[in-house]
């Protein structure tokens, strides 16, 4: 997973592609940071996209915008993407990116 510096109070705009393979429909998506919980939308904070129908076979590209907290303390946070599928019944999180604090 690739590792990013960042700064507390800094803007960040990043774009993720997400391929969704033939054999499976997505019936929901969400993409968010979060700290070392990878238990699936619950552990967003905050959620900087979702998806408001299911995702056909292809790629589906977003754009996301974030400030990191100017409180941050330096923990690691990640950029994360978690997903469910009804065919074939899944539910799944997963790390895109880990952001690293630039002192």
């Amino acid at each position: 997973m690739p590792r990013y510096y960042v700064r507390p109070g800094e803007h960040l705009v990043m774009k993720v592609a997400v391929t969704v393979p033939r054999h499976v429909r997505l019936t929901a998506l969400w993409l968010g940071i979060s700290g070392d919980s990878w238990s699936g939308p619950s552990s967003l904070h905050p959620i900087l996209a979702h998806s408001r129908q299911p995702l056909a076979a292809g790629v589906h590209t977003f754009g996301l915008r974030w400030r990191v907290p100017d409180a941050w303390s330096g923990r690691g946070m990640y950029l994360l993407s978690t997903w469910s599928s009804a065919h074939p019944p899944a539910k799944v999180a997963g790390g895109i990116a880990k952001l690293a604090r630039k002192w």
